[in-house]
């Protein structure tokens, strides 16, 4: 009986990193085209699909997308940007240029196979090229045409777009105006939040079309704002200002829904500690063995514990016993604490201490690839796991036009000869 095994036991065997090369793809028949240039957003989407078994044709122009210079530029892999090379796996990537005639009829004929189809242009630009959702979506009924961009592909700014720049997307959803501490400067996000958001929206409603596909035999637009997908993080903001007018501003450690919710001092560095509800809260005061705290009336409700003044007082009471300690330390006595209560404690770790704990690498978060192009090369591996279709890595990022031949003969039947006659014409 699998109840017998211990749950930490099955689990680990059914989602066994070292097992996925013998499992199922769940979208091993979906032929997807990638066609965005200089859109990282858009680029993301077509990567997750990959993941999961797409056979996703990274459409470049004959230059090459600009992502495959994005990064460093004294750290490349090969000459690749490191940002094209940590997420360009299980791609077939080719050349085709869209301001030739020829270029724009190859398109229009991979779309015409294609399930789903993947741009981050300005919008309207692909449609007055003749390959707009409008135009392809005549050829292939069922095309779920997927287009990524900054205010959406409608509204009185859409068309200022020009480009994908995360950082505006960060202004213009009101984030960055909740990063920093109160009296400095708004800051960004470190990494590029809005590519990353705008990719997992449009990666689940691309799930949901293909799910409305089955039944009703018809393809749709997807709409994909990376603001838009932003604003979705703002959690209780915009309800805040509705319902209160009052403006939530950066509040840096501190946090006005729930409290201890926030980043102490520990002896060698810092750590995240939360306990915010009654009994979580005595349980941080019980660790630090401090029980009287919890009784004290700044704190002994959450409405006073989120008062900001309280707030101050109470973390700086948390770092005097936080900043004795290691966060080891703590997290042993954390641990060893019985109960009742639950404590969360975790410390800040570097991405040099993240690659040092073995808890990631056993769930298979890291791998690295011996590539016979790139070298060796560190990946981040998918960020879910599956039982039955586990999601996967089967190759890394392959030079500019490196799978022509292999996918122009497949949808057209193109042999050596026409593909140099091509390139030789500026097509590819």
């Amino acid at each position: 009986m699998t109840e017998r095994v211990a749950w930490h036991e099955w689990i680990r065997r059914e989602e066994d990193p070292a097992r996925t090369s013998e499992r199922p793809e769940a979208l091993d028949d979906l032929v997807v085209l990638d066609i965005s240039q200089g859109h990282y957003g858009a680029f993301l989407t077509g990567t997750y699909l990959a993941e999961l078994g797409a056979e996703v044709i990274k459409v470049e122009p004959p230059g090459g997308d600009p992502i495959r210079r994005w990064g460093p530029p004294d750290a490349t892999a090969n000459g690749t940007g490191l940002a094209f090379v940590a997420e360009a796996r299980n791609k077939y990537c080719v050349t085709l240029n869209l301001d030739k005639r020829q270029g724009r009829t190859m398109l229009k004929g991979l779309g015409a196979r294609a399930d789903v189809l993947i741009e981050g242009f300005s919008p309207g630009y692909l449609d007055r090229l003749g390959l707009g959702y409008r135009q392809l979506s005549k050829i292939n009924p069922r095309l779920i045409y997927v287009a990524c961009s900054t205010y959406g592909q409608f509204g009185p700014n859409a068309t200022a777009q020009t480009g994908e720049y995360d950082l505006i997307d960060q202004a213009l959803s009101g984030l960055i105006h909740l990063t920093g501490d109160p009296d400095g400067p708004p800051i960004r996000v470190g990494s590029w939040i809005s590519a990353y958001a705008q990719a997992a929206w449009a990666s689940m409603a691309i799930l949901a079309a293909l799910y409305w596909r089955k039944t009703s035999q018809q393809g749709q637009m997807i709409d994909v704002s990376g603001a838009e997908a932003l604003l979705r993080y703002l959690e209780y903001t915009v309800l805040l200002y509705h319902a209160t007018n009052q403006v939530r501003g950066r509040m840096g450690l501190y946090e006005l829904a729930v409290f201890p919710y926030t980043f102490v001092r520990v002896k060698d560095g810092y750590a995240f500690i939360a306990g915010y509800t009654d009994l979580n809260f005595q349980a941080i005061c019980r660790v630090m063995g401090r029980p009287e705290l919890a009784r004290d009336p700044r704190f002994n409700t959450t409405l006073q514990r989120t008062r900001l003044e309280n707030e101050v007082l109470l973390r700086d009471e948390i770092e005097k016993w936080s900043a004795t300690l290691t966060a080891d330390e703590i997290l042993k006595q954390v641990l060893a604490d019985p109960g009742p209560g639950i404590i969360v404690f975790g410390p800040m770790n570097a991405p040099t201490k993240v690659l040092q704990e073995a808890h990631w690498w056993e769930r298979g978060c890291f791998r690295t690839v011996a590539d016979p192009l790139y070298g060796e090369l560190l990946l981040q591996m998918p960020a879910w796991r599956m039982t039955r279709t586990p999601p996967r890595l089967k190759w890394a990022c392959r030079p500019l036009g490196y799978h022509n031949e292999h996918v122009y003969q497949k949808y057209f039947g193109l042999g050596p000869g026409r593909l140099a006659e091509l390139k030789s014409q500026g097509v590819l």
